[in-house]
């Protein structure tokens, strides 16, 4: 990372997010987009910054009004399960920030902590997947109290019901239409939350066997975003800043004799040095990765296809060229 960065500054802005659940079929000119758009515009007027899933549909839409009014946008995407043809989905071009998650149920969690208030419109299974687990966290004072808006009629006859059978869990809920009676609502019940702090609640332990190249992604960039660093990641910075970390990682095996290898292994301060250059490579190459929207399982499987094709088994089992 660059060292005229400021390191000792890390943002700690506090936000007005809220989070938009809902359909992904809707198109333009659809009634469900339509209204996704005008409550998006009317949140980004209002000075709220509109979270939702990053991809087609009301998050689009919602994402598209609240950068038409000036409002600040993210999409919290999930590549790894959210794909078309076996390549992850491409993210809506209305987002100012893209978080990845490495699966579905982390992406409802991030975006729970992230946001002082929840939208949820009329959708599907994964709506009311994400309706159940927030009422849930909400209901059951996981989180401190929020409010969630039902913005949907399909979600009409649950309302009541739970009403009836159980009425505290209804305590938070609301019910408006309108996107002007959502902004009110908003207003006077949405909590004010500090992205970093947030953020921070979504680090886990993470070793090889269990973390995703979409996790380790999300890592990286979270580092970079905290620091605003953003700046410095060009292409060419961070391809420059490859090959030097590769340099530094051949340095520690400069002049060294081949039977001098095993030794390295059984020191730990040694290998604990390699471990840190590797890792410094990995980072910037996860970041040169985002930054040229380039999804590294998908060339790395494309290009060892490639390598099968062009070192054949039969000919290279054993050695590196053919006689």
């Amino acid at each position: 990372m660059p060292d005229n960065a400021d390191t000792t500054s890390i943002p700690n802005v506090k936000t007005r997010t809220i989070a938009i659940f809902g359909a992904y079929d809707p198109r333009e000119s659809n009634s469900a987009y339509d209204y996704a758009y005008e409550l998006g515009k009317a949140l980004g007027s209002a000075g709220f910054e509109v979270l939702n899933g990053g991809y087609d549909g009301t998050m689009k839409a919602s994402a598209k009004g609240a950068q038409s009014a000036g409002g600040r946008t993210i999409g919290m995407t999930c590549p790894a399960d959210i794909q078309a043809n076996g390549k992850p989905r491409s993210p809506n071009p209305y987002l100012d920030e893209i978080h990845p998650s490495p699966d579905l149920i982390t992406r409802i969690e991030r975006m729970m902590h992230l946001s002082g208030g929840y939208i949820v419109l009329d959708g599907g299974t994964g709506t009311l997947s994400e309706l159940g687990i927030v009422w849930e966290f909400v209901a059951k004072g996981f989180l401190p109290p929020r409010p969630i808006i039902l913005a949907g009629r399909c979600w009409d006859n649950l309302y009541e019901v739970l009403a009836t059978y159980r009425p505290n869990s209804v305590k938070h809920l609301h019910k408006a239409e309108s996107p002007e009676d959502i902004v009110a609502i908003l207003e006077e019940h949405a909590v004010h939350g500090t992205r970093m702090r947030h953020m921070k609640k979504c680090s886990v332990p993470m070793n090889d066997s269990s973390a995703s190249i979409s996790t380790l992604k999300d890592l990286v960039d979270r580092f970079v975003d905290e620091r605003q660093w953003q700046p410095y990641h060009d292409p060419k910075n961070l391809a420059a800043s490859i090959a030097i970390e590769a340099a530094e990682l051949m340095e520690h095996f400069q002049w060294m004799r081949t039977d001098e290898l095993a030794e390295v292994r059984e020191n730990p301060a040694k290998m604990q040095e390699i471990g840190e250059e590797l890792a410094d490579i990995l980072a910037y190459t996860l970041s040169f990765a985002t930054t040229m929207n380039i999804d590294l399982s998908s060339a790395l499987s494309d290009k060892m296809k490639k390598n099968a094709l062009k070192y054949p088994i039969e000919q290279f089992r054993g050695k590196y060229k053919v006689s």
